[in-house]
């Protein structure tokens, strides 16, 4: 018979990735026999337990890599959006006649819109036409009446134009686009159209530009618009151009003055501060095309006297505005269908920043463009006074 006589004892056992592990083992007063079976016991003991911490540690998982991120840019803006996080990118744009009178100020929704082109309308004013796709404001407005020019402009954005009626002719033209024409009479009780109550007619006609977006998702997204740099900064104008102070588009009714302010140009109306009836900022761009433009006045109405379209199909001369620089450029229109496209001095297709852009269509021969230039720094050193004598 064996006989054994207990105690407890601590036993640290080293494993081979240098953690030591602390056991409370049976020591025991025995005979040789007890001892042998004591030895084999501690032995499995601590062989079993090292082996199960190297398992463990072999089989710890791995932390698995980032998942890539996919981009989508907007075609209208160059801007990128983690792909699916913008659902407006799929969809139509939603353009409108958006009225510039001082009556229809401060407009709604143009700090959200992609590219607003300024153009002129009888009486030496101006009106914008508008389009929205990769920020869709909830509303925007007032619209008016459409005008000769918008179906060039207009066209080869597809998707939605609104506009509040209009001569006939110009009605037509715009409806021979193909374009999802939309007024009043064409929106009643589709919630996408608003009377608004805190202003006065004919300056309340709003868009809910959401909702009406989210009507015609049969409408194909439109077109990638020119070419964007990564960065405003490599920009052909950011890279090539003269630093500019500000830019002043006049017309003979209107004046739009653009001043750069480190960030972006911003909009100056005839004298006061343009802003966004959404949050009272003042209205920016990125981007501002000053192109010159022939004009028709062809049209006579009764009323109104003679309704000017400006021509935006052929070519002529302009300026880039971007990342406070200017270039010279050569712009060309082949149709109403295509964009305008825009190439330097050098012959190179122009690249804009990334963000929106302002058109002001300046008529060449009743409107005058003026840009100051920032004054280049000059290194010139200081002559060492002479000791007088």
């Amino acid at each position: 018979m064996v006989y054994l006589k207990w105690s407890l004892s601590a036993l640290r056992v080293s494993v081979g990735n240098g953690a030591n592990l602390t056991y409370l083992v049976p020591m025991l007063s025995l005979n040789r026999t007890a001892k042998i079976v004591a030895v084999l016991f501690v032995t499995n003991l601590v062989g079993g337990c090292a082996m199960a911490v190297a398992n463990h540690i072999s089989v710890s998982p791995t932390q698995s890599a980032s998942p890539t991120v996919s981009y989508q840019s907007a075609p209208l803006t160059g801007l990128q959006f983690a792909e699916g996080t913008n659902n407006f990118l799929s969809g139509p744009v939603v353009m409108g006649k958006i009225d510039n009178s001082p009556e229809a100020r401060p407009q709604l929704g143009l700090s959200q819109a992609d590219i607003v082109i300024d153009e002129m309308v009888e009486g030496g004013l101006t009106r914008f036409l508008a389009i929205w796709h990769s920020n869709m404001p909830t509303q925007f407005g007032p619209i008016r009446s459409v005008r000769p020019m918008d179906p060039d402009l207009a066209t080869a954005f597809g998707g939605i134009i609104n506009y509040s009626g209009g001569q006939k002719p110009f009605v037509a033209a715009m409806k021979a686009t193909g374009i999802y024409n939309a007024d009043e009479t064409s929106e009643v009780g589709k919630g996408t159209m608003t009377r608004v109550t805190n202003r006065v007619a004919p300056h309340n006609l709003f868009v809910n530009a959401q909702v009406q977006q989210g009507k015609h998702l049969d409408l194909a997204a439109p077109k990638p618009f020119l070419a964007f740099s990564p960065e405003k900064e490599t920009s052909m104008a950011g890279v090539m151009g003269k630093p500019v102070a500000d830019v002043k588009a006049k017309f003979p009714a209107a004046t739009a003055l653009w001043t750069w302010n480190g960030r972006a140009f911003l909009r100056t109306q005839d004298g006061k501060a343009l802003t966004d009836a959404l949050d009272g900022s003042q209205i920016s761009a990125q981007n501002v095309l000053v192109l010159r433009v022939a004009v028709d006045r062809s049209f006579r109405d009764p009323r109104y006297g003679f309704v000017p379209k400006t021509l935006l199909e052929g070519t002529g001369k302009g300026q880039v505005f971007s990342d406070g620089k200017v270039i010279d450029v050569t712009w060309t229109k082949n149709s109403a269908s295509s964009y305008v496209q825009l190439d330097a001095t050098n012959g190179q297709p122009v690249t804009l920043a990334p963000g929106n852009t302002w058109f002001e269509l300046v008529p060449s021969d009743v409107g005058s463009v003026t840009v100051d230039y920032v004054a280049a720094v000059k290194n010139a050193t200081t002559a060492s006074p002479k000791p007088s004598k």
